[in-house]
Order: structure tokens, then C-alpha cells, then sequence
């Protein structure tokens, strides 16, 4: 499958890892994108493509254990100018959405901060740490 540079991708926010609280509020963190690395500074991690997954988002990442995590939104042309790096669509078994996103290790953090944050987590913690600070 081919995407375009419009195309946006989902990717699960784990409220204990992804998320940092500083003086001014609160920002995410570069392990947004780094789950594991694949060699030559680059990193991969999972995501869904949201033209595939649609409506059925907030099921799949239930469906994970993931029901109390938030929900970050990445567009192709990010992850390719700022991340270089790309996505490649690697369906699984129940997850025909499932993509592979590859950027470069250094850029992780530059690429967390474009993530766009369309659900916040509900784990409890998260709520205590997090509500009423601002996202920088």
C-alpha cells in the first residue's frame, strides 16, 4: 500500500513512558517514537494508519489493553521532513491498519513535539501528574 504525504497515523501514548511534566506544563517524550531500534541511529515503533482504522480506533487500542492510554495523531510528511524517516504498512493478525514507522533517533524528540495529542489518557496517575498543565 502506498500513502501519501496527507496521511496522518495513530500511535498509542503510554501515560507512565511518553509523557514528561516540566516547570511550564507538560510535553511528550522522544520514546513516543523510539520502541526499538533497528540499527544506523534509526528506530521503529507501531502505528495505525487512520485512513484504514477509521472509526474502529478507539476499539483496536482496547482491543491492545490500552484503554486507559491517550491517543497521538503523526502525518506522513512529518515523519518523512522532520523524522527522516517513513512508514510502511505491516498488517497483523486483527489489525489490518498496523504500520511500521522508522525514524532517525535523533530527530524523536523534534517529531514528539508535532504529535498531536487527540485523546488524553484516563489511567489514573496520568490525571493526577497531568491534568490542568498545558502542553508545550
Amino acid at each position: 500500500m502506498e500513502f501519501e504525504p496527507h496521511d496522518r497515523f495513530l500511535r498509542d501514548l503510554n501515560p507512565d513512558l511518553h509523557f514528561k511534566a516540566t516547570p511550564n506544563g507538560y510535553r511528550l517524550t522522544s520514546a513516543v517514537f523510539r520502541d526499538r531500534r533497528v540499527g544506523d541511529g534509526r528506530y521503529e515503533c507501531s502505528v495505525d494508519a487512520e485512513r484504514i482504522v477509521g472509526d474502529d480506533a478507539e476499539v483496536a487500542r482496547i482491543a491492545r489493553g490500552h484503554g486507559k492510554w491517550g491517543v497521538g495523531r503523526v502525518g506522513l510528511d512529518d515523519v518523512r521532513t522532520i523524522g527522516e524517516g517513513d512508514v510502511a504498512h505491516d498488517p497483523v493478525d486483527g489489525n489490518p491498519a498496523h504500520c511500521a514507522l522508522t525514524i532517525r533517533g535523533v530527530k524523536a524528540r523534534a517529531l514528539a513535539r508535532v504529535c498531536e495529542i487527540t485523546v488524553e489518557p484516563v489511567a489514573a496517575a496520568w490525571i493526577a501528574g497531568f491534568t490542568g498543565l498545558r502542553r508545550l
